[in-house]
Order: C-alpha cells, then structure tokens, then sequence
C-alpha cells in the first residue's frame, strides 16, 4: 500500500504537532511527506531522508512564510494544488489546512485532527476587533476584504471537511467540535506524550511552582502572574514566545518570586517538573501535552478547567481545577491543592495510556480498521 501523509506546515515552531508528525512517520517509513511548506535547516535533521513534497508557498519570502495570516489569501489553491495520484491512504495531520485536500477517487483519506482551524471558526473575530479598521478609506476596505476572504475560508473548509473518508480526534473536546462545525463523527485517539523516566524530587531552598509554555498571549500567562503577585510564591516560568517582554514588564516589583528561565532543555524541564510543588497551566488547550509530562513526574496539575485537560487532569486526584480565568480563583486552587494528601505514584501512574508505544499501537490498528471498513 502507498501512504503519503500531509502536514499543514513545517516551517517556524517545532512542538507537540510536529513531535506527533514525526512518531506517525516512523510508523510509515516508506511514507511520502507532503507539507505546505518545509524549513529544511530546522527540520532536516527529524524527515532528512524522507521524499517532502511542498507547495507553492514554498516560494514566497521568508518575511511572508513566517506569518500564517499574511498566507491566508494563497492557501485554499496552494492546498488544492497537492497531487496525490497513485497513493492507496493519505493520512492528513492537521491542525488548520491539509485536511482539505483532493484525493482521487480509489484514495482513502483519514485526517488525524488536531482541531478545526482555530484561524477560521474561533480567533477571526477577535481578529478583526484587536486590529480596529479605523483608518479613513483603507480601514474599512481592509475589513471588508479580511471578512470576505475568511467568509469563503470557511466555506471552503466546511465543504472540504466531506472529503475525508473518517476523522481521528486528539481528545473528545477536538471530536466535539468536528461534530459541531463538520457534522462528523470521529475516533478519538490521545496524541503520543514523551513520557520520560520519573525523577526524584529535588531538594530546593524553596518550593516553587512552575509553567512551561510558549510565551503568546492565547496561553493566558498573565493570569498566573497576577495570581503570584497576590500569593507572593515562587513561581518559574520556562519556555520563550513574543509575548516575553510585555510578560516581563509585569514582574517589576523588587521583591517578585516570579523568574523567567527562557528557553531549557528536555533534561531541564524534566527535572524542574520532578521538583515542583505543582505544575500551572492557565488556558484551554485542545489536549495539552505539558501538563501530561508534569504528571509523568508524579507533579499534580492546577489547570483552568476546559478542553482537552478535562480528560487527563483528574480533579482532587491527579491536580485541582479552577473554574474562573481569575487570580483569586486560581489561588483558592492553589490553597486547596496545599490541603490534600495526593499520592505521586498515583499521579503516574495515570499517564501510562499516553505513551508513545501505546499510540503507535492504537494508530496503526485504528487506520488498518478505518480503511477496511
């Protein structure tokens, strides 16, 4: 059998996604990969020797490639432009585009999704409010144009969504919304976590909480950081993002224990989640690989309670929910979380099911079973 898998871009951020891309890959080594565009100086060394097909935004300036929003007007041709002639399965690995593509007709199309685009169903209108067409003549033509070309976006990716012989969700969450904006069932199949080997808790002057995360302001940062400034505990914040320096003008105070680490290594996080009293995560993700990996650790989650972590953060077990995107409500669950004896093992117990010898197994045997049927 052929297989060709599609990816929507390998270009900027290395993450979870393209983590999940390169363990389905290893499951198909004969695999073609066809991506809208390909950074080979970022990602050569993880598909070096595999045969990538891109697209015709591959040629656009580097400036422009780096800008989803600036694509949006040159992507609906540019993935229907992918040629998939002579492949039995094409898997899509999607989180916005690829999922749209045309297969011919004897071609099985599974999409393994990691959410309807956000870009089209959530973030647009927010989109268009943040940037205020107010400019006299050229604000509201812009704004028109804008709301024109995502109307027709959308369309596109509703109608598209038919394509796809069967949807593979990353969570019930994710199978919930292809269900609401597609009219589709799926099957849902947790994405593959790095679980690495447990450490011991190290021994640090001062406990500490922490938060490793993409510094954009969707992750919500700020709420953890006005929550730190109330509670005046140590909080660490890893990772790096264009939000960094806005973040960093908030922790002015002299006697803050809020300190960001930047960027860390694998071995660096791991054993900064070993040792943290817990592990902090402000926004609603779709699945959110982090606070799985804290778990991996045997370190008990506080998450803003949604999406995808209503399905691996058990509350008063494995972590503590807030309900409120509030500094006080996130300090009662920082309070409450202090007051509860949770067992560590326990806590690791509970991730076993996201390893990655378990998802290579279930991915292989849910496409054998959607394409046979």
């Amino acid at each position: 059998m052929k297989v060709a898998i599609a990816y929507d871009w390998l270009n900027v951020k290395h993450g979870g996604g393209e983590d999940t891309l390169a363990q389905i890959a290893e499951l198909y080594p004969n695999a073609d990969i066809f991506c809208l565009i390909y950074n080979r100086k970022k990602f050569g060394e993880l598909f070096g020797n595999r045969n990538i097909t891109t697209s015709s935004l591959q040629n656009f300036p580097s400036f422009i490639k780096k800008r989803p929003q600036l694509l949006l007007p040159f992507i609906k041709r540019a993935v229907n432009n992918l040629d998939f002639t002579g492949y039995d399965l094409v898997i899509s690995v999607s989180s916005a585009w690829v999922k749209n593509i045309t297969v011919p007709g004897s071609t099985k199309h599974v999409s393994y999704c990691f959410s309807p685009a956000r870009m089209l169903w959530d973030s647009w209108p927010a989109y268009i409010e943040e940037k205020n067409f107010t400019t006299p003549i050229v604000g509201p033509m812009l704004k028109f144009f804008v709301i024109n070309l995502v109307s027709n976006l959308r369309l596109w990716d509703y109608y598209s969504s038919a394509g796809v012989d069967s949807f593979i969700a990353i969570s019930n969450h994710v199978a919930d919304r292809i269900e609401k904006f597609y009219g589709r069932k799926s099957v849902v199949l947790y994405p593959p976590v790095k679980i690495a080997a447990t450490l011991k808790p190290k021994l640090v002057s001062e406990p500490y909480y922490l938060m490793v995360s993409v510094l954009a302001s969707y992750k919500n940062i700020e709420l953890a950081i006005e929550a730190f400034k109330l509670n005046k505990k140590r909080l660490l914040i890893a990772g790096d993002g264009p939000d960094r320096q806005r973040l960093v003008g908030l922790v002015a105070a002299p006697d803050s224990k809020i300190e960001f680490l930047g960027r860390i290594s694998e071995s660096e996080k791991y054993s900064l989640l070993a040792g943290a009293q817990a592990f902090i995560f402000t926004s609603i993700e779709d699945f959110g690989i982090a606070p799985v990996e804290a778990m991996s650790q045997g370190t008990p989650v506080i998450a803003l309670k949604g999406g995808g972590l209503n399905e691996t953060v058990k509350d008063g077990v494995t972590g503590v929910f807030y309900s409120d995107a509030t500094p006080q409500s996130l300090n009662k669950a920082i309070t409450k979380l202090s007051s509860l004896k949770l067992s560590r093992q326990r806590i690791i117990r509970s991730v076993d099911k996201f390893s990655n010898k378990n998802f290579s197994n279930n991915f292989k045997a849910a496409i054998n079973k959607l394409v046979v049927k």
